[in-house]
């Protein structure tokens, strides 16, 4: 289950392995909060800490901290400086222009516990030393108990013992592929696909699977018996490839139990295949946010050209990415900010993994600056300027810049305080974000007259 998501104001719902990704867009909730003048009254410090925090020209934007991360933009920091959960990660930020040498972007993971660490600190040349697949995969997913671990290994090494009584002494690489496969769906994955079964200890405990934690299932049987196996993703989905020592390849869609038997039937096994949709361009509206809904899959592509190879540790990298898909989905956007990081920390060139952490932190933005969550919008504005150092070209970060300075500036205008709503529009009117957005413009020019009609009211 791997997906990048497509545009929108708020941007996309995540879309993981296996689940077809966005391309319509229905309208969130707008943010008219029916308490907003007694929600903004007990709010009176928030212009003078935006002003502090955000800077009257938008340059002091490199800190923010929250319970899992804390953004650092370009500076230095040392790992003795910080708490001993945290890992640090520095990410290539995007450029607007393809020949601009990319900054670096300094995040800090917090509440990393030292297994997870042991992990990250294992995968820094690409290869595992101390772990293994089926090992990381598990610590991946938060699996402490090593007794567990191995007594989920222990399963495979007896999977592994019965196949090598089936097919005898020196048999060929592809009937020992075959056999291990379908054992492999006839004693563990022996329930159907769900997409929600990223995690080995559920496809263990359930025999549900989806397609990335069968791909690492797989490679590990692969290994143990020998074969030189690696996993192939693209945007939606992983497989398994299998290397003959004659320089034939074998692509296997291990979520099918049948592959085998389509072999010699083009069509049927195409359509086993995970289809791949792209998402549609962002609709615009200034003062909504919008949210992406699933969308009909588009015909599968043929496999040599959209997949690419990628290591055990990019294996481990999917399990990151799922999980932040499944963290996104329970309105976790920190955490699933968090779990991205991770997945390009095993994966820099994950571009799936890079638009979704993209998507958290616009979601992220519109989750602290609605009613529910106090109408953060100085906030929400850092966490936009978080997602803009990162990526310029993010489209929806500039849109959602409009919707959020929009509600701020009305809001304090709408409790009469004319000189803040001024203010905030002067934070929004710099290069970095909106500058000279005729929107804002129109709202603050309707804001000043409000202004002087109250005056002239009152005879002043």
């Amino acid at each position: 289950m791997y997906n990048a998501l497509g545009g929108g104001f708020e941007t996309s719902v995540f879309c993981p392995f296996a689940r077809p990704p966005t391309n319509e867009y229905g309208m969130k909730t707008t943010l008219y909060p029916h308490n907003r003048h007694s929600a903004l009254s007990v709010r009176f410090f928030v212009i003078a800490a935006a002003l502090l925090c955000l800077g009257s020209n938008g340059t002091e934007r490199d800190l923010y901290r929250s319970d899992v991360l804390t953004f650092y933009g370009d500076k230095n920091v040392s790992a003795d400086s910080l708490t001993h959960d945290s890992f640090i990660v520095t990410l290539d930020c995007k450029t607007a222009n393809a020949k601009q040498t990319p900054t670096k972007y300094t995040i800090s993971l917090r509440g990393v516990d030292p297994v997870e660490k042991a992990l990250f600190q294992d995968a820094q040349n690409g290869k595992w030393q101390n772990f293994d697949l089926f090992r990381a995969a598990m610590v991946a997913e938060g699996i402490r108990d090593i007794e567990l671990i191995r007594s989920y290994e222990a399963r495979l090494d007896a999977l592994v013992a019965k196949v090598r009584g089936t097919v005898g002494i020196n048999p060929s690489q592809q009937v020992l592929t075959r056999t291990l496969y379908e054992a492999m769906h006839k004693e563990i994955l022996t329930k159907p696909y769900s997409l929600d079964c990223t995690e080995l200890s559920k496809v263990m405990k359930t025999g549900h699977f989806n397609c990335v934690s069968a791909t690492v299932l797989f490679n590990c049987l692969a290994e143990k018996v020998g074969l030189n196996v690696c996993a192939i993703e693209t945007k939606g989905h992983a497989l398994s490839r299998v290397k003959f020592t004659d320089g034939v390849a074998m692509d296997l869609e291990t979520t099918c139990p049948t592959w085998f038997d389509l072999q010699s039937d083009k069509e049927r096994r195409m359509a086993t295949l995970e289809r791949i949709a792209v998402p549609m361009p962002a609709k615009s509206d200034p003062a909504t946010a919008q949210n992406a809904v699933s969308a009909t899959p588009e015909p599968a592509v043929e496999l040599p050209s959209e997949y690419r190879e990628i290591s055990p540790v990019q294996l481990v990298a999917t399990v990151y990415y799922n999980i932040g898909v499944d963290l996104h989905a329970k309105g976790c956007h920190p955490e699933a900010a968090a779990a991205n990081i991770k997945a390009l920390y095993l994966d820099k060139n994950n571009e799936q993994a890079w638009t979704n952490l993209l998507v958290s932190m616009n979601n992220w933005a519109l989750d602290v600056a609605s009613e529910k969550m106090g109408q953060r919008y100085d906030v929400a504005t850092i966490l936009l300027d978080i997602g803009v150092a990162l990526d310029p070209t993010y489209a929806n970060f500039r849109s959602n810049y409009v919707y959020v300075f929009h509600y701020w500036i009305q809001g304090l205008a709408e409790l009469g305080r004319f000189d803040d709503a001024r203010k905030v529009f002067a934070l929004a009117n710099v290069e970095e974000r909106v500058p000279q957005n005729k929107h804002l413009q129109d709202l603050i020019d309707s804001v000043n007259q409000s202004e002087t009609k109250i005056k002239q009211s009152r005879g002043l």
